[in-house]
């Protein structure tokens, strides 16, 4: 459906709705795009298969302003080189803007200015290149994102952050709740009216109605689709409407985990304890907190994705390091 037949206050819920459910808003600013062309739609369905959260802004003032008015969500922001020389210098320093894309037609030109901005991560004289670095940023981008409480070893249970008591107290109810197929039907139909513009998510949509039952919650939650970033985002912004919209993938993914463990215990194939690690790069307030919490607790309210392999981790974290508000 485009836009001119829907009205604005029904384009309105939907851009609020996706920024809810998706962690990252991606701009592309551009004061040469034709909207109508052909050419620009197909630029607009290649990078909604990167990132579902698109905005398009020809004026660079407007586009400042919207970037002003996001607090909870990160910004990707792709633009030419010939606007970026311009712009990055005013948003560069933004805590919000995660990355930028330059997308040009000389490459070498617009490297030697880039190199003073770390959010830059990258030159780009073609958009598939650009889409791939989207989604391998995005993940990176969903992986710092999970939030930590930490609790230092003399806290006692009344000291503890009301965050942690409130994700246990959640995590109770959810795990006794019966949930139908018609909790299912319910979640498939929110999301069809949010990513009514997204062929691709419309399809996974579809997918996920026909063939839920037939996949593990594990598989579903590593699929490249919405599920993912969706999830996270409800559980680390304690989102009660969306938490509740997606309970029945929360208890079903929890049991699948506590499935697996046990089997692997009950088989004896591994020992007591093993080692697993994560990357991810933390706020320089977090990571102070943390180091004051040596010998305590670490609490998360989110499903993590670790690895038994160091170097795998050790990869998430390097590139972590490279974000200047981390």
């Amino acid at each position: 459906m485009a836009d001119g037949e829907r009205s604005y206050p029904t384009l309105r819920r939907q851009r609020i709705n996706i920024q809810r459910v998706q962690h990252i808003v991606l701009i592309w600013l551009d004061s040469n795009i034709d909207k109508n062309s052909e050419d620009c739609q197909d630029t607009m369905r290649k990078l909604q298969r990167a990132v579902n959260n698109v905005h398009m802004f020809m004026d660079s003032d407007q586009c400042i302003e919207f970037i002003q008015t996001i607090h909870e969500n990160k910004v990707f922001v792709i633009m030419p080189g010939f606007l970026g020389q311009h712009i990055v210098p005013c948003v560069h320093n933004i805590s919000q803007v995660d990355s930028i894309f330059i997308l040009c037609g000389n490459e070498t030109r617009h490297q030697r200015w880039t190199k003073d901005w770390p959010k830059v991560k990258g030159v780009f004289t073609e958009l598939t290149p650009i889409c791939d670095a989207l989604k391998q940023v995005a993940h990176q981008c969903e992986q710092n994102a999970i939030s930590l409480t930490f609790m230092t070893p003399n806290k006692k249970l009344d000291q503890l952050d009301p965050s942690f008591m409130y994700t246990m107290i959640l995590k109770d109810i959810l795990l006794c709740m019966d949930f139908e197929e018609q909790h299912l039907k319910e979640f498939l139909c929110y999301c069809r009216d949010i990513f009514v513009d997204n062929k691709d998510e419309l399809s996974h949509i579809e997918e996920l109605e026909h063939r839920y039952g037939s996949k593990s919650p594990i598989w579903w939650y590593t699929y490249e689709c919405f599920l993912y970033p969706m999830l996270n985002r409800a559980l680390r912004m304690m989102d009660g409407d969306i938490i509740l919209r997606i309970a029945f993938f929360i208890r079903d993914l929890h049991q699948n985990i506590a499935e697996l463990n046990a089997e692997q215990f009950e088989g004896r194939y591994c020992p007591a304890s093993f080692k697993v690690f994560r990357g991810q790069g933390l706020s320089k307030t977090d990571f102070e907190q943390m180091s004051k919490s040596k010998g305590g607790l670490i609490s998360f309210n989110n499903f993590l994705s670790t690895s038994k392999k160091r170097e795998v981790s050790l990869s998430f974290a390097q590139q972590a390091a490279v974000n200047p508000d981390l």
